[in-house]
């Protein structure tokens, strides 16, 4: 059996606790206790990773750490639940959601995510907690802490509520004349960012013409004659390169020439110099504002 095991620095990106901080609290005040491999190399358990998230929500909302040093488990767990039922206090779903991903409980993953929808609303669930729930994923899948069937299992439940979402208001609300276009370009496959573009033009009454995932630039000149779309939206992973985006973005303008294109750019830190048609969306949290307006 693996066992999963994480390096200090690995505690300080998925916490945001320095490592110098996390090392005080152990010698201090013995918060998490790491193990060492036969080369005596410290490392830290799933459960380490899992109190200290745990530690850390309580220490910002008012708890002194000589106080959570001297809790055990089960009353840390109880406190976090307690206070993220409380505004303003939606970290505190992170950390269970986080651990029904490790563990694939997918019924204790509904209660969170269901939680944090009836508390926050719908899109400010996925605002203030989804999107940073999957970044935090990301980075452990980026660092080998969690498999691809982890990832997918968290992936694909985020999807379906979001499909479930779409679904309800389809028919529904389409008080505008403006038709958007929505795909991911030809091997992109994750359409979270995408499927909440969705929800968010639906929500205010757009037509949307949704292709989803993988579609390539030649299908698309089919619809570059139809009078029936006003702007398109393009949801951009990781896995361009800025060369390969820029070329990408002057393609897709010669298929729809004098339209609005927006890209969504998922984790892509690039300098584009781009086409004046392209608008570029940093990060999921400038969707509402910069395209579904």
């Amino acid at each position: 059996m693996n066992i999963i095991r994480y390096s200090i620095s690995d505690l300080e990106k998925l916490t945001g606790i320095k490592a110098h901080t996390i090392r005080i609290w152990e010698k201090r005040y013995g918060i998490i206790s790491p193990e060492r491999t036969d080369t005596n190399i410290r490392f830290y358990s799933v459960n380490d990773l899992q109190r200290l998230m745990n530690i850390s929500f309580l220490n910002k909302n008012g708890f002194k750490i000589s106080l959570i040093s001297s809790m055990s488990d089960s009353e840390v767990q109880s406190e976090v639940a307690r206070i993220s039922e409380k505004p303003g206090s939606e970290e505190g779903y992170l950390s269970d959601l986080l651990r029904a991903t490790q563990e694939l409980d997918e019924d204790r993953f509904e209660k969170m995510m269901n939680g944090a929808i009836l508390k926050l609303g719908f899109d400010q669930s996925f605002r203030q907690v989804i999107f940073p729930l999957l970044e935090k994923i990301n980075l452990l899948w980026q660092i080998g802490k969690i498999s691809s069937c982890q990832e997918r299992f968290a992936h694909n439940l985020i999807r379906h509520k979001l499909v479930v979402a779409i679904d309800g208001m389809t028919g529904h609300n389409q008080s505008s004349t403006q038709h958007y276009l929505l795909f991911l370009p030809t091997g992109h496959y994750d359409e979270i960012v995408l499927l909440y573009a969705n929800y968010l033009l639906r929500k205010v009454g757009h037509q949307v013409i949704y292709l989803g995932p993988s579609i390539p630039l030649d299908h698309l000149r089919f619809l570059s004659n139809r009078q029936i779309i006003d702007k398109i939206v393009v949801s951009i992973n990781q896995g361009f390169t800025g060369k390969e985006l820029s070329t990408y973005a002057v393609n897709l303008t010669s298929i729809f020439p004098e339209k609005v294109i927006y890209f969504i750019l998922n984790g892509i830190d690039l300098q584009l110099d781009l086409s004046p048609e392209i608008v570029k969306v940093n990060s999921y949290l400038d969707i509402a504002q910069s395209i579904a307006d």
